[in-house]
């Protein structure tokens, strides 16, 4: 069976869940669990596609809250990826949070997490690190990264994200893309209270 890494896009990932299913409650309520998110690609990708994939290590980037600035987020997101990584597919890379001068009127923002997250795809890439590598966001500051990776010809490059939200695509390209419905989303959902 060939071999995948799912790199994840982790704020993307959460909003666009948040968007698509539970609009009407607080964010978060619409926490993803990694692993969970992993197993509900791989389970419906090898349904539909004649190649199956097992998904050997998850890539998880996001932004981290100042534990200075920003006590209990910064707990709740330190323990968040603890809880992740105990499965052993599941690493957190994460970057602090950029503060403005006039925080908090102005919120903190993600600088430099999909920086790591291309520069990590193309790497993953050049190295071969898996037959299959997949990318978990809509966000389309990473195609070039995703077209990198693929012209690099040495891996297979596709995308999963929700069904109903739009999907990152390689212009004049064919590139598998694995969609999501409710119901996985109801299984791969972070319930836990942090």
């Amino acid at each position: 069976m060939a071999t995948a890494h799912l790199f994840i896009d982790y704020q993307n990932l959460h909003i666009s869940a948040h968007e698509c299913f539970e609009s009407e409650m607080p964010i978060h309520h619409s926490l993803i669990h990694p692993g969970r998110f992993a197993d509900e690609v791989q389970r419906v990708r090898n349904d539909l596609v004649h190649t199956p994939v097992t998904i050997e290590k998850i890539h998880v980037y996001r932004g981290q809250p100042s534990s200075e600035r920003e006590v209990i987020p910064a707990g709740r997101n330190k323990a968040q990826a603890a809880e992740w990584e105990r499965d052993r597919r599941v690493t957190v890379h994460s970057r602090t949070l950029r503060y403005p001068h006039d925080w908090p009127d102005s919120p903190s923002r993600e600088k430099g997490v999909d920086v790591m997250l291309a520069v990590t795809l193309v790497r993953a890439s050049i190295e071969k690190w898996a037959d299959v590598l997949i990318l978990a966001s809509r966000d389309t500051d990473l195609l070039p990264a995703l077209e990198t990776a693929r012209d690099i010809d040495r891996s297979i490059v596709e995308v999963a994200g929700w069904r109903s939200k739009s999907r990152l695509q390689i212009p004049r390209a064919r590139m598998w893309a694995t969609g999501l419905e409710l119901d996985h989303f109801d299984r791969c959902r972070d319930t836990r209270e942090y």
